[in-house]
């Protein structure tokens, strides 16, 4: 079981740059967003479209400042049009974005949750989730730990899926949503209203 993302660990597909054989492309602006690039789309020849100025991880949100412009001049090209921005910005990353691409249709949306899993909202402590990225997709265990009173010991751990990445907070925490099964939620409750939740990754 898996959610509505393209697999983490796959690079952007080649049918990014093959389609721009033949093509005329001017980048406006690789880097601080689209304000300035506005005006040089206004009085350029081709038509101007999003292009990614910045590496965005897959399942991030999809910042203004991520984004810049590029003219394309050649019909099939798969583009998003500068016009669409509002559509894309405040959207999620549905596969790692390279810096320089051009952003096409599929690049950007919201993920879907399987059938039969349920969205969990997760705030960890930074010894609560790992320092590697979590990608949108990743198969994650949440290990719900013992409290120091309980004399059972065992550590239940629970399979889950990244639907929208950890992200810090000014306090130092992180928060993060997983897709859990639904016939887990009620056993992993009780761990969660302690806040003795644990993220690993599950290399399975």
């Amino acid at each position: 079981m898996s959610i509505s993302w393209l697999p983490a660990s796959k690079p952007i597909p080649s049918r990014r740059s093959t389609p721009l054989i033949g093509a005329i492309i001017v980048l406006a602006a690789c880097v601080g967003g689209l304000g300035t690039a506005y005006g040089f789309a206004q009085v350029s020849h081709g038509t101007p479209v999003i292009v990614v100025a910045k590496p965005v991880l897959q399942g991030d949100v999809i910042n203004s400042g991520d984004l810049g412009v590029a003219e394309v001049s050649a019909d099939g090209v798969p583009a998003v049009a500068l016009a669409d921005e509002d559509t894309v910005v405040g959207s999620r990353a549905m596969h790692t974005l390279t810096a320089g691409s051009l952003l096409a249709p599929n690049d950007f949306g919201q993920p879907g949750l399987p059938t039969g899993t349920t969205l969990v909202a997760l705030r960890l402590a930074p010894g609560q989730v790992p320092s590697a990225p979590l990608p949108g997709g990743c198969r994650v265990l949440l290990l719900g730990l013992p409290g120091p009173e309980d004399e059972d010991t065992t550590v239940s751990a629970f399979t889950a899926w990244v639907v929208y990445p950890p992200e810090a907070q000014l306090d130092g925490m992180a928060v993060m949503s997983v897709a859990v099964s639904s016939d887990d939620v009620g056993a992993l409750a009780g761990y969660l209203l302690h806040q003795r939740v644990t993220v690993v990754i599950d290399e399975r």
